[in-house]
């Protein structure tokens, strides 16, 4: 999984935070490795949006909305109200230690890329992550081409991932199937004026909807395990006021800052 297959891998569609990434190969890497970044977190910093996997919607319940964009409806875990702006990633690029670290943030640098159907992915890094480098404090490989067991652990997280992503990728076609979602939008109150601004559009399931499920239907989810997301979703919405009350003082320290 670690090399690179005859026919080129491919990494569909932008992924967030991933400048460029490479398919980790065992001759063209041998040398490299990873060593402590000095901005640990400093990837996420300009990224909002962070997307979810359903079986950590409950964990994310407590500390982020979890919402769902596009036509495809990708769950994201909403970590900012703006690009370019991560409201729990610090200045000096460390992550808040109170807040959840999504799966999708914890496999960073590494990235599985589709090699074709019926094919096993191949794991890319990289490259320009900080502390990716030759002669690292944690080699890739050891002195006979294999990979470290630093790197069979990343390996083996990024296949849990795309396992995890398949399953969350089947959940909400569900819901698409059922016409579970309906548009839903979130508006700032600013103290400052007084009035109201929408920040944000997107998908979510509809409360009305899902108790109109019949019986059966509804019964269903709960065999295949999906109510706990369901809910689990529904209440992470209330961390909306999260959200916004860390945008309100992060603006309110800059506007202290220009004013000294």
């Amino acid at each position: 999984m670690a090399d690179a297959s005859a026919t080129p891998p491919q990494l569909t569609g932008q992924v967030p935070m991933y400048k460029r990434p490479e398919p980790l190969n065992k001759e063209k890497h041998r040398n490299y490795g990873m060593s402590a970044p000095a901005r640990p977190f400093g990837f996420l910093a300009d990224t909002h949006f962070v997307p979810a996997i359903v079986g950590e919607f409950p964990l994310y319940a407590g500390h982020f909305p979890v919402i769902f964009l596009g036509e495809k409806k990708m769950p994201v875990v909403v970590m900012g109200l703006r690009n370019g702006e991560n409201l729990f990633v610090t200045e000096d690029g460390q992550f808040d230690k109170d807040a959840m670290l999504p799966a999708f943030v914890r496999r960073y640098p590494f990235v599985s890329a589709a090699n074709g159907p019926d094919q096993p992915a191949t794991v890319c890094i990289d490259m320009e992550a900080d502390g990716i480098g030759e002669n690292a404090d944690m080699p890739f490989f050891d002195a006979n081409g294999e990979p470290t067991e630093a790197l069979q652990q990343s390996i083996d997280f990024v296949s849990a991932f795309e396992a995890d992503a398949r399953t969350t990728e089947t959940f909400v076609n569900r819901l698409i199937e059922l016409d579970l979602f309906e548009d839903k939008d979130v508006t700032l109150n600013d103290p400052n004026t007084g009035q109201t601004q929408k920040v944000a559009d997107y998908s979510g399931i509809s409360e009305q909807k899902l108790n109109a499920l019949p019986d059966e239907t509804y019964m269903q989810l709960r065999t295949d395990g999906y109510l706990p997301a369901i809910y689990c979703h529904l209440i992470s919405l209330n961390r909306w006021d999260r959200i916004l009350n860390r945008a309100f003082l992060r603006q309110q320290a800059a506007n202290n800052q220009k004013a000294q």
